[in-house]
């Protein structure tokens, strides 16, 4: 479709700056330029008048990072942004688009909206993305849920093959739609230290009118005067004149600037556009090699970090938000539970400082990397704790009351299921049998320690099948808000146990049975057992073995069957934080060279493997162009290959240490379904990617660069034909590859030790500022969880299918001890969510505190009717992502039925009795 094309007649001038909260710098530092830059915006009262406010990026943290250091003008802050003198938001962080789930996105906006709010203010209706490495298919759905017209990127979208113009309908999964403004080659930048004098004023006017004329849509284009860490340019005033004059006497064309705010922006473009038949996008924006860089490669730059973000993500998910909401909903939480909730929200704005571009993405110094750590360390810390707090208060724990009644105390084990369907199976479960009490203090010295025997284990009436997988002495505590904590000497073993139907969103407590131990004839029968040899697992439902060419195979009932399933692939690096670039010639295959039977069943069996690669010896240049010279590396890794009884998935735990500098650690998983295109798991739903032919290589002398054939993962890469498919899980590395033979391969570890070099032949050019950083050599351990399931083709059924798959390897029944029960119950059961199809995405409290939030996602493209059954309902409605209220939803005895179009995120608001 040809764009629309109208002469260009305004421009619209906002000044900004394009904050980093932290990249070459850490956050403390850059903090001291904001203070400036923010007095001296609060101190120029005339700006009220001059009808140019200023934009403080698209985020709220820079607003609480000033006023952490300048508390005193909070008065002036919120005058600031409810005039309009300055505008920030909507998100929290200008964050990475890609690598957060959905829910997360959603977190980051949520946030964002309640620091514009607590300051009396809003944020510009715009989703404004000025720097992200590319955009989620998922962003137009996002955009529609807040309300959100205008969505403004720049990255991963302009050139081939994109339509001309600055402006398209971007149409997302669901069938939402957002106005997408594309901003110039150059970014936020475009409009940055405009001149004064009238010839640099015409000179520079010629170079920013040829620019825009070529890709005016509407006629009217947004100017970005400011750049990165920028105050408001001097003699800004004047510099505006100068352009107004030259622009409005062009002879080419009159061209009326003005300034004015993002807000304002959105609105012109909106009013425009509403007549005009557009060009149409769908789907992610991540490649632009002819027009700016995307930088795809910082998918695994500190890869261990992505991991590690997205187990924190999971917690904050599944199970502290969830249990704390659902200990609020039923009353469990009736003192403390207003700062229970407050401390979710805490958590959560912990988490989301997190994802900033350049900090999520690894393209920062080695002091934000480390900075990152604590606040993950933070996260899973308190994030545990806090949802072992609600789960206990579901159960009717009160600390204080239990210590009253110590001697009545036993241990019961809580196995909880964080999916909303009951689910029965293999349940992982950490179990104490308490030794005794060990004393601390003054008075503790001399006292015997308790003996540390044997002791049987069994579960709930003594026929629940257990298989123990280690044992190990621990102290513990027991403790209450008035009394000093007890602490204690277990026995802590951690087991599977094959547990009957545990209810959904809900808890189940397993006593430890009294009496001896039962002999296996007196336990039920397991179906499908696992049984094991020297190197073979099976369990009639899945074969795996390693064959005489030392390839590991794995078969099932029906005839299908892989070959050489797992490798590991090295590869030495002369790339960047920003940019891999393989050196060629030295890559290389390490195969299996040994292997031995760890696990034997009943329950689970595994089958550990060692394979070994060396990266080849190589000189390579620093950024500063100083000759270093790496040795020969060998990459060793263990991958536990597990099957589980009456189970068709195969596991993979991959663990390795990296001694290697400047190298890539690849784990390859192979399939039997070869192809073109791969489904990745993305925010909201998979999206099909085609796989790129050979990287396009950057022209000499442009800034242009390589299509990398990597891509963003989630939780699974499918690949389908019109006969079969078969599926990769991983539990949060954020980098694959999916290669036209059928085989997926995952980034372990890219191991680079420089910030940003400038003659990388896929990204001629520094992307950021040169600086060393030896840690992002990432030596040490590394680790990755994955899982392999054969299934049929593209079906609603398959990808129900693929669903609980996920499910149950990311979120699999578990179960700690609570050592002080005192008359517990014997089970909670949460919302119940029925619908085929349909993909449980998050239980929360509400953001006004009234209500309880459930939202799911429809992975089918149709329509699907659904229902959630939640306890104590009494109304419901649908709701944006936002959660503000649409439609009314009858409730029948808690049941809420709804509808849930095609691929459409489904957001229900619930209000009980």
């Amino acid at each position: 479709m040809t764009p629309p094309h109208q002469s260009l007649d305004t421009l619209l001038l906002v000044t900004h700056t394009h904050w980093d909260r932290e990249w070459y710098r850490t956050a403390g530092e850059f903090r001291l330029g904001l203070v400036d830059l923010v007095d001296e915006l609060l101190d120029d009262a005339s700006d009220e008048a001059s009808g140019a406010p200023f934009l403080l990026d698209g985020q709220g943290i820079a607003l609480i990072d000033y006023l952490e250091a300048r508390g005193e003008r909070i008065g002036d802050v919120a005058r600031a942004v409810a005039s309009g003198r300055l505008e920030a938001g909507p998100w929290f962080v200008l964050g990475d688009n890609l690598i957060p789930s959905g829910e997360a996105l959603v977190r980051n906006l949520l946030a964002g909206r309640e620091v514009l709010a607590r300051l009396g203010a809003a944020s510009p209706p715009v989703l404004y993305c000025p720097d992200a490495f590319g955009h989620p298919a998922a962003l137009p759905t996002l955009a529609h849920g807040f309300g959100f017209g205008v969505a403004i990127v720049w990255r991963g979208y302009g050139g081939a093959p994109w339509p001309p113009g600055d402006v398209a309908r971007w149409e997302g999964s669901d069938g939402s739609h957002v106005l997408l403004y594309h901003l110039p080659p150059s970014g936020y930048e475009f409009g940055s230290n405009l001149p004064v004098g009238a010839e640099d004023a015409s000179r520079r006017w010629a170079r920013m009118r040829e620019v825009l004329e070529g890709r005016t849509t509407l006629g009217v284009a947004l100017i970005p005067n400011g750049a990165d860490h920028h105050a408001r340019q001097s003699h800004w005033r004047d510099a505006l004149r100068a352009l107004t004059r030259v622009a409005a006497g062009d002879d080419a064309g009159a061209v009326k600037v003005q300034p004015a705010s993002l807000a304002t922006f959105a609105r012109a473009l909106i009013e425009r556009s509403a007549s005009q038949r557009l060009p149409h996008v769908k789907g992610e924006l991540r490649h632009s090699p002819h027009y700016a860089w995307s930088l795809q490669g910082t998918l695994a730059t500190r890869a261990h970090q992505k991991r590690r973000n997205a187990l924190a993500e999971r917690l904050m998910l599944r199970d502290v938000e969830p249990w704390s909401s659902l200990a609020w909903w039923h009353g469990a939480t009736a003192r403390g539970g207003e700062a229970r909730y407050d401390a979710v929200r805490a958590l959560w704005r912990t988490l989301l400082a997190c994802h900033p571009h350049d900090t999520l993405c690894g393209c920062s110094i080695d002091a934000v990397a480390c900075a990152l750590d604590q606040r993950l360390d933070q996260v899973e810390r308190v994030g545990a704790l806090a949802a072992v707090r609600s789960r206990l208060a579901l159960l009717g724990h009160d600390a204080t009351v239990a210590r009253a009644r110590e001697s009545a105390w036993r241990t019961v084990v809580v196995v909880r299921n964080r999916c909303p369907v009951p689910r029965a199976g293999i349940a992982e479960l950490e179990v104490d049998q308490v030794l005794g009490t060990v004393p601390v203090g003054p008075d503790s010295a001399g006292a015997p320690r308790p003996t540390a025997s044997v002791r049987t284990l069994r579960l709930g009436d003594g026929t629940i099948p257990v298989q123990e997988l280690s044992r190990a002495l621990v102290h513990v505590r027991e403790e209450s808000p008035r009394d000093y904590p007890r602490n204690r000497l277990v026995l802590r073993r951690r087991v599977l146990a094959w547990l009957p139907p545990v209810p959904a969103l809900g808890l189940q407590l397993l006593p430890l049975a009294r009496g001896g131990a039962r002999t296996a004839a007196h336990l039920p029968a397991l179906a499908h057992a696992v049984r094991a040899t020297r190197d073979e697992l099976d369990n009639g439902r899945c074969r795996v073995w390693v064959d005489e060419a030392g390839r590991l195979c794995v078969a099932w009932p029906n005839g299908r069957a892989l070959v050489d399933v797992v490798s590991l692939e090295v590869e030495g690096e002369r790339g960047d934080l920003y940019t891999p670039s393989p050196i060629p010639g030295t890559r290389r295959v390490g195969r299996i060279s040994a292997h031995r039977i760890v696990e034997r069943g009943p329950l689970r069996g595994a089958l550990r493997l060692t394979m070994t690669a060396s990266v080849p010896a190589r000189t390579l240049l620093t950024a500063a162009g100083e000759p270093v010279r790496h040795r020969a590396s060998p990459v060793t890794v263990t991958v536990d290959v597990r099957l589980d009884a009456a189970g068709e998935m195969v596991q993979f735990v991959v663990r390795g240490t990296n001694t290697a500098r400047d190298a890539s650690i690849r784990c390859v998983f192979r399939t039997d379904v070869p192809g073109a295109t791969a489904w990745g798991d993305a925010a909201f739903g998979a999206v099909e990617r085609e796989i790129p032919s050979e990287g396009l290589v950057a022209e000499q002398g442009q800034a242009r660069e390589s299509v990398l054939p990597t891509a963003p993962l989630h939780r699974s890469v499918s690949r389908f034909d019109a006969w079969r498919g078969a599926t990769l899980l991983s539990d949060g590395l954020a980098e694959y590859e999916a290669r036209t033979d059928g085989a997926i391969v995952v980034t372990l570890v890219r191991a680079v030790g420089e910030l940003s070099r400038p003659d990388l032949p896929e990204r001629p050019g520094h992307a950021g500022w040169p600086e060393s950083t030896p840690g992002a050599q990432c030596a040490g351990g590394f680790e990755g969880h994955f899982a392999l399931l054969a299934h049929g083709p593209r079906t609603p059924a398959v990808l129900a299918q693929v669903e609980e798959a996920a499910e149950s390897f990311l979120l699999p029944l578990v179960g700690e001890s609570w050592r002080s029960a005192v008359d517990p119950p014997d089970a909670f059961a949460g919302p119940l969510l029925e619908g085929e199809g349909l993909a449980f995405s998050a239980c929360k409290r509400s953001e006004d505190g009234r209500a309880l939030v459930l939202r799911c996602v429809n992975l089918l493209d149709v329509t699907v009717e659904g229902a959630w059954t939640v306890r104590g309902a009494s109304s419901a409605c649908l709701a944006r992502l936002d959660e503000s209220a649409l439609a009314a939803l009858p409730v029948r005895e808690g049941r809420i039925d709804f509808i849930a179009p095609p691929r459409a995120v489904v957001t229900i608001r619930v209000q009980r009795c």
